[in-house]
């Protein structure tokens, strides 16, 4: 049934008769008729549609819906997946279970029904982020009154600056720092985004934001690419896809994916070999980065693409002892 298609079979056979079966005795009178039986409240007619009072156009709020029950559950057992159901106007799990069947076979083999749970699955995480926040708002509070905004977009420019430490000191200036509150800013906010800060959607909410500031900072190449998509990467999108042209192929970033899975397990130094063999920095693959995150987001199957893209650069750079011949540019 759609996704979820049970495979049914009914075996039947008969035993072979080497004898001819006696006739039956004859009934004198009419058997009287059977006993009605009584219904099986547990038995449910699995090829009915129940759509549980449920819109069946709006697939991203039935995915949604889903999740949240299944979220419930996980979280506190088989009561709390019930009276989720209830909320949600079913009567129970076995109820939703029936009423997932009936959109998965109504459904199940369209692309957009499946992009729904995507764009479902990013609206529950927001949602999860910002309730997580929400209640640690200390994790996003300025450190020595330089902002997390402030602070993503000093580590962007410092990818910039490099080894020039007048210009970097300059910028600091600017931001009214030195080396030393820098480093204290700097511990700060990498204490935060570590995960001691406690609760981890909230943790998750400050990474989500300091991608999102890094990216608007328009830095390296293809920083304008960056700043356009850097609201919309991630679990910010809607579905809504990609800003702008492609900063390179879907192919292309597969394979410098590949190759960075594959120096990494060589113990090579990754950076030194981006810039080697793609002439790129780590900025610059952050900032396609930003690009492809929102395009995926709009578009599931790319996913899937790059995921068999990657995994085929890996294997190839693996055996290739790190490197491959060839154009380098992207």
């Amino acid at each position: 049934m759609g996704l979820f298609d049970k495979l049914k079979g009914i075996a039947k056979g008969a035993v072979p008769q080497t004898q001819a079966a006696p006739p039956p005795p004859q009934q004198q009178h009419a058997a009287p008729p059977p006993e009605p039986e009584e219904p099986d409240e547990e038995q449910d007619d699995e090829d009915a549609d129940d759509w549980g009072g449920w819109d069946p156009n709006n697939w991203e709020e039935f995915w949604y819906r889903g999740k949240m029950i299944e979220k419930a559950g996980n979280d506190n057992g088989d009561d709390a997946a019930d009276a989720k159901c209830r909320e949600y106007g079913l009567q129970n799990w076995r109820h939703f279970t029936r009423v997932r069947e009936t959109f998965n076979r109504h459904f199940g083999d369209r692309h957009e029904f499946i992009q729904a749970a995507m764009n479902a699955g990013n609206r529950q995480a927001r949602e999860m982020m910002g309730a997580g926040a929400a209640s640690n708002p200390q994790i996003l509070e300025p450190v020595e009154g330089i902002s997390l905004q402030v602070y993503a977009t000093t580590q962007a420019r410092a990818a910039q600056v490099g080894n020039d430490i007048p210009a970097w000191q300059k910028m600091l200036a600017e931001q009214g720092m030195d080396q030393a509150k820098w480093d204290r800013v700097n511990a700060e906010w990498q204490r935060r985004m570590s995960g001691q800060a406690g609760d981890m959607n909230a943790t998750m909410a400050l990474l989500q934001e300091y991608g999102k500031y890094f990216g608007m900072a328009g830095q390296g190449q293809y920083g304008a690419t960056a700043a356009a998509n850097a609201g919309v990467a991630g679990a910010y999108n809607t579905g809504t896809g990609a800003v702008g042209g492609e900063p390179c192929t879907l192919e292309r970033y597969a394979e410098i994916m590949g190759a960075q899975s594959a120096w990494a397990q060589q113990g090579r130094d990754v950076n030194a070999m981006l810039k080697k063999q793609f002439n790129m920095t780590a900025l610059d693959f952050s900032n396609i980065s930003q690009y492809w995150s929102a395009k995926i987001g709009g578009d599931y199957r790319i996913a899937v693409k790059l995921g068999d893209l990657q995994t085929q650069y890996t294997q190839q750079y693996m055996a290739a002892g790190g490197s491959q011949d060839g154009d380098l540019s992207v």
